[in-house]
């Protein structure tokens, strides 16, 4: 079993609400997802590098999981469209970006993919994480809250081992940062329901991998 003493197996911090206000906008124009997960989350995704202070698009890449991390879609490349250049030019995501650097500790050529996603919660009990208690196969893997609206659940798990019950549990606020050591943890996300089924119900977050 994982021992989660002094290690520094998950860190929270919260991003000034000015950068993720400076952020929301974007979300409203994420375009359909075409795979197996569509129904329920739109998403973009880029491969960048942080050069002089500016964020710098790494060529495109299909993004694909083994399916013994993700038996959901695993073993299957999933190609989306950037992050919006307008986005990735703003203070507010360089914030966020530069927060990840700095509690990671990675080195300047280091590739950081991030991951833009709107959760829908489209039905009762609505999964945002299909593959349920997983790992993301990187070093560090990173949960930004940036809004949520008409919803309840959603909320980040982290466990010791993939059969354990969750050790932390906590509700992904706009503007929380949590960090998880991706390699000795494992997480996953309570379903998502809407409080009034007659409006749209949704999350929306950042995840950086690295």
């Amino acid at each position: 079993m994982t021992t989660l003493n002094n290690q520094n197996l998950l860190q929270l911090r919260f991003i000034d609400q000015a950068h993720i206000d400076a952020v929301k906008p974007s979300f409203d124009n994420l375009p359909d997802n075409p795979y197996a997960d569509g129904a329920f989350r739109k998403r973009r995704y880029s491969v960048v590098k942080m050069q002089q202070g500016e964020l710098t698009l790494q060529p495109t890449k299909a993004f694909v999981q083994d399916d013994s991390i993700n038996n959901f879609q695993g073993n299957i490349e999933r190609t989306y469209e950037n992050l919006e250049q307008s986005l990735l030019a703003s203070a507010g995501m360089k914030r966020i970006v530069e927060e990840f650097r700095t509690m990671t500790g990675i080195s300047d050529d280091r590739d950081i993919e991030i991951h833009q996603f709107r959760m829908l919660a489209i039905e009762s009990d609505t999964p945002p994480a299909p593959e349920g208690v997983h790992q993301d196969g990187f070093d560090h893997v990173c949960v930004c809250g940036v809004s949520h609206e008409n919803l309840e659940g959603g909320e980040l798990l982290v466990y010791e081992h993939k059969e354990a019950k969750p050790c932390f549990k906590m509700e992904i606020k706009d503007g929380m940062f949590a960090l998880i050591d991706d390699r000795q943890v494992w997480h996953n996300a309570t379903p998502m329901n809407k409080i009034d089924d007659s409006k749209p119900g949704y999350l929306d977050c950042f995840v950086l991998t690295a």
